[in-house]
């Protein structure tokens, strides 16, 4: 947890990540793309793992009722001093293995955009998802983002290519420092003992990683059309299972 908590601190806030350049601006885009598709208009929202606010404020400005919570304190700094900060229902410091603030069934939809890519053990990973649901309505929305360890595999070779020992941990353990890598089809068996009904899964960045130098110098017209092939292609187990950042999206029943 002190390690988590130091890495965010000493780093970039996660908006910045998504904004570095127009490659990473399409895990925004395709986010979004999503949850305004499959979350109920003006709906009650909890963003526990909020950042500094890449997915609260856009979703408050669209209408939504979002509650913003964040475990590091230097995101909970961002989100209320950000000049949107009046948006949002409440920004608070909590952990989402534990938000007993919240009464059960509180909220219309739960997003966890960020734990699962921290939480080691398979039990922390259990925990989360119970918790999150504890405080979501029946019928409700939840929505959790994670890493593909395939995706950090291919990230390495690119980045390192005679790592060979670090590669082998992270497709062994799925463990990448502070980050977790999922195999493809964790995420619908770390949800299976839950009452969750599955709406998709999305690989939101695709192969990123591989275009990444193409797509930050296309035209503006080349680039739209690949996102219309993105589109078409990420809910695709062949695009989900190598893209680096996963969105699986449920229904409490």
């Amino acid at each position: 947890m002190d390690e988590l908590i130091t890495y965010y601190t000493v780093g970039s806030s996660e908006q910045n990540r998504l904004t570095a350049d127009q490659t990473h601006n399409i895990e925004f885009i395709t986010i979004m793309r999503f949850l305004l598709k499959h979350l109920p208009a003006g709906c009650a929202v909890l963003d526990c793992c909020a950042g500094g606010g890449a997915y609260c404020f856009p979703l408050a400005e669209a209408g939504y009722r979002v509650t913003a919570g964040d475990l590091v304190q230097k995101h909970v700094d961002i989100l209320n001093s950000h000049e949107k900060r009046e948006l949002l229902a409440d920004v608070y410091r909590g952990d989402v293995l534990s938000m007993p603030q919240f009464a059960d069934g509180a909220f219309d939809a739960v997003l966890c955009m960020g734990a699962l890519y921290h939480l080691q053990e398979r039990a922390e990973r259990e925990a989360c998802v119970r918790e999150c649901l504890r405080v979501l309505k029946k019928g409700g929305v939840f929505v959790f983002a994670y890493i593909n360890r395939n995706a950090v595999y291919i990230n390495h070779f690119l980045n390192d290519m005679h790592d060979i020992n670090s590669r082998n941990e992270v497709l062994r353990t799925g463990k990448n420092g502070v980050f977790y890598g999922m195999d493809f089809g964790e995420p619908d068996m770390l949800v299976k003992k839950f009452p969750l009904e599955k709406i998709t899964d999305v690989g939101v960045d695709g192969l990123i990683y591989l275009l990444r130098d193409r797509l930050n110098n296309v035209a503006d017209e080349e680039f739209e059309a690949y996102m219309e092939y993105h589109f078409a292609a990420c809910e695709q187990p062949s695009i989900i299972g190598h893209s680096m950042h996963g969105l699986w999206i449920g229904r409490k029943l």
